[in-house]
């Protein structure tokens, strides 16, 4: 079934409008850092507390990913024999929570590893980007998804609906 765009020209520009507002933001900001006598270097021992601490996050992160997806398995096996849609409205949230927990993971090493401050804004910058542009496309798919298990859902109510006051009207 093909997917309509929700979103209206005034949604749009609206969003277009914030973004553009925090990219100049951003971008006043780095260009402030820019005229900074030398470049701020992070020290050796905080870059080596951070990358570890981001490795110890990513472990234990692991479990809990395993848990989610248990649960989510256990939530699948209910929401197939009660919908079927509703598994994969769960599955779809629980992938996009994994993928932004790892894209954050994985940002803040990048970060940590720029050389200049500089550069570690505009890491930051750039993941803040690529994170709204993924996390706004898994919202509008995921909307989409969910009008079309309703729709889905609506039509299966009504023929329902349908037969069963056939039956009246055949006795």
């Amino acid at each position: 079934m093909a997917h309509k765009r929700m979103e209206t020209p005034m949604f749009d520009t609206t969003m277009k409008t914030a973004a553009e507002a925090t990219l100049a933001q951003m971008k006043q900001a780095i260009q402030g850092f820019a005229t900074a006598p030398g470049p701020f270097q992070v020290p050796p021992a905080v870059q080596e507390f951070a990358a570890h601490g981001a490795l110890t996050a990513k472990a234990h992160f692991a479990d809990a990913e395993a848990a989610a997806r248990k649960a989510t398995a256990g939530a699948e096996t209910l929401a197939t024999s009660l919908a079927g849609a509703g598994a994969d409205l769960a599955r779809t949230a629980v992938e996009g929570t994994i993928a932004n927990a790892t894209m954050t993971i994985d940002a803040v090493q990048h970060v940590l590893a720029a050389p200049t401050l500089q550069e570690a804004l505009q890491r930051q910058g750039d993941f803040l980007k690529t994170f709204g542009e993924a996390n706004l496309a898994r919202a509008q798919d995921g909307l989409a998804r969910a009008r079309d298990a309703a729709t889905d859902g609506i039509k299966v109510i009504q023929a329902e609906a349908a037969a069963y006051t056939a039956g009246f009207k055949a006795a």
